[in-house]
């Protein structure tokens, strides 16, 4: 790795480092609204630990978007970041955005649904693991995300295993007789968000692998 690429992935793993911190508070905040039972309205301190960390990866994204300016790297590859970047920093914007909805609207999950938005929680945070794995080798040696592809697999076998649950949640919700048409579309419309995050990371392993097609031509 250049010294430039080395400074470069620095700063791109302080950003992804925020970003991480930021789910993870935002995980504590769905355990304790869905696990531990705590009523939303006490969970005001978790959510301003989410909203901190989310703008900590903001500043640290402007950071390499600065680098960016200052460095030598082809524009291609630049953009090339730019873009995964703001992939990443909008999946600290989503944690903060839907625990702020929770909050301010007071949200209760009834009991029967609360586990698959746990379990979607946490498959989420191994696909982020996952991913920045494969962002970490696509800096050391891109080959290896040719040579072995479950690097980038991982990552979207766990959106499929999060699309299986939300599809089996749905289907319950809009089956269950004990929620009027309202509460159904209300714990839908959170259930969605949650399992975006999921969708956005995905996504950020799409550019990956056309990153690595792109350089091998």
């Amino acid at each position: 790795m250049s010294k430039t690429a080395k400074r470069i992935w620095e700063l791109v793993d302080q950003h992804l480092g925020y970003v991480f911190e930021c789910y993870c508070a935002f995980e504590k905040f769905m355990e304790e609204l869905l696990a531990a039972g705590r009523p939303v309205s006490e969970l005001a301190e978790e959510y301003r630990r989410i909203d901190e960390l989310e703008g900590l990866a903001d500043k640290a994204r402007r950071n390499l978007i600065n680098a960016f300016l200052e460095g030598t790297l082809l524009p291609s590859t630049r953009k090339e970041l730019m873009n995964i970047t703001a992939s990443m920093d909008k999946v600290a914007n989503r944690c903060q955005n839907i625990s702020c909805q929770m909050l301010y609207q007071n949200l209760s999950v009834p009991a029967q649904y609360r586990q698959c938005l746990l379990d979607i929680t946490r498959i989420t945070k191994e696909q982020y693991l996952a991913m920045k794995k494969a962002l970490k080798v696509l800096f050391d040696d891109y080959d290896r995300l040719i040579k072995d592809p479950a690097l980038l697999g991982a990552i979207k076998r766990k959106e499929g295993e999060v699309d299986r649950i939300e599809d089996a949640a749905t289907i319950a919700i809009f089956s269950d007789p004990t929620l009027d048409l309202a509460q159904r579309h209300y714990i839908r419309h959170f259930l969605t968000r949650l399992c975006d995050i999921s969708d956005l990371l995905e996504d950020i392993a799409d550019q990956i692998q056309i990153i690595v097609v792109l350089r091998k031509v």
